[in-house]
Parts: structure tokens; sequence; C-alpha cells
């Protein structure tokens, strides 16, 4: 039996040791780097000539290396994702973001928030006046109309699939409202036009002026893109890794509601391995970065007192990170798409070795989330207390270690529940009762076979889950006996083979939540919306004896408005099917120390005394954070400006201006329109609930979170009607 590991190797016994050395090495590397603090130069970073240091804002490039940098067609799969160059938080625009704090429904592009027709089949999205392309063309529900429609009509686009089972018409009503006309009911459909969770390449609006020239739109690479945000494309590194924005002076948010960026510059930058960031970082030459490995992180904070986090103080780490880190299999291939095989290889790891190994020096802990669900205090009863018992018979460990039972009863969680137990006995049983034998120190596939383990896992980026990669494979090694090689391929190539399923296991993070209604991170599951060419892990075209109950309970979800009690049931019905087939292996959001440098620029979110957005510098939600930093002058400027007004931006319906010519299309049925506030509003207090992004049809009662540490009550009332409804303040 042997175990290849490429790049690093370690050992589970010594990772202790291994990051208190690592720590040295690199500490040493500092003090060689840092004769003195000074604040960098123009010269230090990739620049125009005479640009100060206190112009430009830094952001870590978080998928390292682009192999073709001047390709900003992100509607292709299998591209680096859209925010390690910046184009989804300076230049992308958006109709609709989530507030990561609070799940508030921000309306960007989208004047208001979405108005549905009574049976939930036509929805209405009015857009703001005024708004303009970077090249000076107005804005308007032709664009919205022809992105839509090309990403339909193009298969092997991001979203061609999904537009297609839902879609059956999208027109103007008049230059500044979009009717989609849709298949069957849908209560949510303005979720796959929503920034939730990253952002989706299709939820940023294409212009019309420009791609309706474009023969082959899969081959067309907008270069230079046409932007609705902030910023314009200054310069790329032919290298791929740097991406400088410039500020446009001209820009519509500007104009019309006076906010105004105060970096002159956004450099979105890949310095190298983490070690290198970590210098970056100590030097001010990088201002906000995704994340480090704990021995990293500990490096940059003995060195640069400016640092911040998800807290300004200890524990550092955001803890929420929206998507549960771990290993996922391609169900497709075999002997992967047999589930006795993924259910062995998850009895045979040692949680509390992957827990420890991302236990911070600052106290900062992981929060194991055994399911597909981020694990706040609000997601705890509805979706692991009312699975516990189910999941005790699946495998879950009746008898979980003590140190992280106190975590999560300190963190008001049910401490029982922490992950699978750990049984390699158990597991040689599972593969030796379909067909694997074990001789001479190797394990065979039932086919006769040598069983080799290949776990493609990132280089030079998501470095988290490349130590995951490591530490699973010695644990399957070690624990059963099986041959493991682990792959760290760069950003690219690792992108392309996650998307088109290209990998036998992969150390990928396909589980993710951010609201209380799962319904928009589960319904990817069902069969309809299997794209063969981007299957991913291949789950949702898995074929398995539960596979037409999972699709209608998906569907039933879908049709069902988020606010009916019906909801959690199928949820719950939901997880019970992953749980017993287990298409990936998840262990916990691991702690996210992503840091920020107080040295140039201030205001950044911090819990709670600052608490407007989370942390989240590589999503689409940046733009609000950059929108809001203050320069500090502690950076010699020039062109750098105090922030503008707020990014709040008033609900505005615009007067309806007839289009040129009648949509061939049938006008919608009656909607419920938008058109004034709640008369009466109830407020509740209740103990850390969750969030709740809904749409209602009456009267709402808002309900807000007492989160005693933030000191916050909040009452967010969106509108009455059909629209996004009541908000449960969130943590």
């Amino acid at each position: 039996m042997f175990i290849t590991v490429w790049e690093h190797h370690f050992t589970l016994s010594k990772v202790g040791c291994l990051r208190k050395v690592l720590s040295l090495a690199l500490l040493a590397t500092l003090l060689i780097g840092i004769v003195a603090v000074a604040i960098p130069t123009s010269a230090q970073l990739p620049l125009p000539p005479g640009v100060p240091r206190g112009d430009v804002l830094v952001i870590e490039n978080h998928y390292g290396t682009h192999a073709d940098p001047k390709n900003f067609n992100y509607l292709v799969p299998g591209r680096p994702g859209f925010g390690a160059s910046g184009f989804s938080q300076v230049c992308a625009g958006f109709l609709w973001y989530i507030n990561t704090t609070n799940s508030e429904l921000i309306n960007w592009l989208a004047a208001a928030p979405p108005e549905y027709s009574d049976d939930f089949k036509t929805m209405k999205v009015y857009l703001r006046k005024g708004i303009t392309w970077s090249d000076g063309t107005p804005f308007t529900a032709d664009d919205v109309v022809f992105h839509v429609k090309m990403i339909m009509k193009t298969e092997g686009m991001n979203g061609h699939y999904l537009f297609l089972r839902w879609v059956e018409d999208v027109y103007k009503e008049d230059d500044y409202t979009v009717v989609f006309k849709l298949k069957k009911p849908n209560p949510r459909f303005h979720y796959f036009l929503t920034v939730i969770i990253y952002g989706a390449p299709y939820q940023a609006i294409m212009p019309k002026h420009v791609w309706e020239k474009v023969k082959d739109p899969l081959k067309f690479k907008f270069y230079p893109p046409v932007c609705l945000g902030p910023y314009v494309l200054k310069n790329v590194d032919p290298g791929g890794n740097w991406f400088l924005w410039e500020r446009n002076e001209d820009w519509w948010g500007t104009k019309l509601y006076g906010m105004k960026p105060a970096p002159k510059y956004v450099l979105f930058i890949h310095h190298g391995p983490e070690e290198k960031k970590a210098l970056a970082m100590s030097k001010h030459e990088l201002d906000a970065i995704r994340t480090f490995l704990p021995e990293n992180f500990e490096v940059v904070w003995k060195n640069n007192k400016y640092i911040g986090g998800w807290r300004g103080k200890p524990p550092f780490a955001w803890p929420f990170d929206a998507c549960v880190k771990g290993v996922a299999f391609n169900v497709l291939k075999y002997p992967y798409n047999i589930t006795e095989v993924r259910r062995a290889l998850a009895f045979a790891i040692n949680f509390k070795v992957i827990f420890d190994a991302f236990t911070g020096p600052d106290g900062s802990k992981p929060t194991p989330s055994v399911l597909p669900v981020v694990r706040h205090v609000y997601d705890d009863k509805p979706h692991y207390v009312a699975l516990k018992e189910e999941l005790l018979k699946l495998g879950l460990d009746p008898n979980p270690p003590k140190e992280i039972q106190e975590h999560l009863k300190s963190l008001g969680l049910d401490p029982s529940i922490v992950w699978w137990k750990f049984d390699p006995e158990y597991s040689k049983k599972l593969l030796e009762k379909v067909g694997f034998t074990y001789k001479n120190g190797h394990w065979y596939l039932p086919t006769g076979e040598k069983w080799v383990i290949h776990i493609t896992a990132p280089s030079g980026f998501e470095m988290e889950s490349q130590r995951i990669a490591f530490l699973v494979a010695e644990q399957w090694k070690k624990n059963l006996g099986v041959d493991v090689v682990v792959e760290p391929v760069e950003s690219g190539t690792f992108t392309s083979r996650q998307a088109r399923g290209k990998f036998e296991v992969g150390a990928f993070w396909p589980g993710c939540s951010q609201l209380l209604d799962l319904t928009p991170h589960i319904q990817s599951w069902a069969s309809k919306y299997f794209d063969p060419n981007a299957p991913g892990i291949g789950w949702a075209g898995y074929k398995f004896p539960k596979r037409a109950e999972l699709d209608k309970i998906i569907d039933e979800l879908e049709s069902t408005p988020p606010w009916d009690p019906k909801v959690r049931e199928l949820e719950k019905k939901a997880l019970l099917i992953w749980a017993e087939q287990l298409p990936w292996i998840g262990f916990f959001p691991t702690p996210f120390y992503t840091l920020h440098d107080k040295y140039c620029w201030e205001n950044w979110p911090e819990f709670p005394e600052n608490y407007y957005m989370d942390p989240v510098y590589w999503w689409a939600q940046m733009l609000f954070i950059i929108l809001q930093l203050k320069p500090t002058g502690r950076c010699p400027t020039k062109e750098a400006v105090q922030p503008g007004k707020p990014p709040v931006l008033p609900v505005e319906k615009p007067t309806a201006t007839p289009p040129k010519t009648t949509p061939k299309t049938v006008a919608p049925g009656a909607t419920v329109t938008v058109t004034k506030t709640v008369e009466r509003t109830v407020v509740s207090t209740v103990e850390k609930v969750r969030t709740m992004f809904t749409t209602v049809t009456k009267e709402v009662t808002s309900v807000v979170t007492d989160w005693t540490t933030a000191g916050v009550l909040g009452v967010v009332l969106l509108i009455i009607g059909i629209a996004i409804g009541y908000v449960i303040r969130r943590r």
C-alpha cells in the first residue's frame, strides 16, 4: 500500500509540530524580508508610474494564475471564479444581492423587489432609470431580455439548462420593465437572479450592444469587459497573476445616488504561495485576503498590528463561510457510484484529526457540519436536531469527543451531533460486502484490478482544501490500507476538471447554504438540472433507488412558498436521502482567516461593532465593502477620495414607458404591485434565529433576532403583497 502526495506530506500525528515548523520557517523569511514595516511604494506593485500606495486597494486573486487572463467570458463553464479577477466585485452588474449578515434583499440594478402574479407563473422586474454601461450606452430591459435569451439558446453556457427548465418567455413590457413567463409556478424564481453565495456567471447581466454582434458566444472573450460596476479594466498581467481596475469617474452610481468608491484603483493579485501572501500582508502590500492556513495566519498576526478579521480581535476567523469543505466523489465513475464504497470511506476517517488541523492559535475552531448545511444556531434545530435519530441509524457517532462537544455547546448547538463514527473495521466489512478484497497489502476492486484512489486537489489557491485532501488521503491509507494518489493542480485545470467531471475524488465544496430556506441551495440536486456538458460531481445525474423521490421532493419545494410549514418537512426528507447516499463527505466550513489590513484603508466590516457585511472579499458582495472603505492617511495618496454616500438605494418603481412595438407574447395576468409600505409592523424578539428570506401574500409580522453580542435589533420590511416579505435578523 502507498500514498503519493505531490508538493506536501502531512503526517497525522505531527500536524501540530508541522504547523510550528512552518510558522518558524515563515517567521525567519519575514525577518529577512521586513527590515522595517515601510509603506510600499508604487514600484512594489504593478501600478501605473507615479501612483502612490494610498490610491490602490490590493485584494487577493484567490484562484492563482489564470491561463488566459484576457478571457472575461465567465458564461463558459470551467473558467476560474469570476471573483478572482475582480470582475464580479467591481465590474459586473446584478439585479439583486443578499446582505450576508442578515439576508436582506438589496435592490441594485432592479429598482424594487420582484412582483409575482397570484399563480406565481409571471414575474416582473423593474429596472432603475439612468443606469449606463461603462461605454455610455444606456442599460435597459433590452439587456436583461437579450442576456436570458442568449443563455437559453446557447447550449454549453452556464445557466442554459436552468433557464430552459423554467422560462417560457421573457420580454420587455417597457424600457424598464422585464416580464418573465414561467412554465410552472415558482415563488422563488428571483433567487436565480440574486447573488446569494459568491455569485453565478449567469446572474451578471451582459450588454446586448456588445454580445449581439458576436457569432459564437462560447468563443467570445469579452475583452475588455464593458461594466456596470464602479470600475473599468485598466490592465492585466500577461502571466495571469494580476488584474488592475480603475475608478470610472462617470459611473451611474455617482451621478444618480452620490456613491463613489474611495480607492482610485483596485488591484486583484496573486502573490504566489501562502508564505509570500503572508509576507505581503505583513509589509502592507495586501489589504484583503480570502483566508490563510492557521500557521500562516499566526505569522501575519505577530507581524502586523493593523490586521482585523471577522472580529477586530481574537478569535479572528470567520466561522460562517457558506460552504462545508471536504472531499467529493464523482458518483458517475466506478467504483464511487457504489454507495457502500462512499460510506466505507467516510467511516475510515478520524474526524478529530481533521478538526485539530484547523484549530487556530487565536482560539478559532471549526464547527462540525455533518450535513451539507452550514451550522448556524438557527439551522441546528430544523436541520440537525430534527434528523438526529435518523442520522444515528446511519452511523452518526453516538460518543463524540468531549472537546468538540464543549465547543458546540459554547455556540448554542446540540453538542451530541458531531460527525460520523470512526470505525475502520466496519468500513472493511462494507467494502467486502460489495466484492472488494484485501490481499498482499492492497485492496482490489471486484473486477480484480488494484484499487488506487486518485484525489484532485487545488494548488496555489484554496489551500485549506488542499490540506484536507492530504489529511484524508493519509487517513485512508493508515486506517483502511488503501492506496491513494493526491494530485494538486493549478486553478485552470482544477476548475475545468471539477466542472466537467474529469476526476475520481476531489477536494471540493459542493454543500453550501446561506438562507434558512434551503431550496435554492439543494434544488440543483434534481435530475432536471443535470448538465452533461458540466456534470460536476454527477449528483444530479446519479441513478439510485430514491432518485425519483428526491426529484419529486425538489419539485414540491420549488412550488411551495417559503413560509409554508411543509417546506421544513420536505427539506428533512431531501437531507435524509443525501445522508443515506453520501455523494460527498463534508467536514465543516473551515475557519476563514479572511484578514484585512487597516494600515491604508479603514471602515472594514467587523463583528459586532461595524457588521454591515461579512468579510466576503472574493464574493460579488465585496462591492458594498469597497464602496464604504476610507483612506486612513497613513499611506500617501493622490487621487483617493473620501467615499460618497452609503450604497443604500431607494425602492423605485419606474413610470411605465411603452415600447416601440407591442410584444407578441400575451400580457401577463394580474400581479400584486408593490407600491406601499406595511401599515402595521409587529416586532417580536427571538434568540439567535436564522434569517428567513421569503415572499408573502398578506400582511407580515417581521421577526428580528436578539443577538446580544451585536446589540442590534432590526426590522426589515421589504414589501407587502408578493415580494420579499419578512426578514428574521440573522446572527
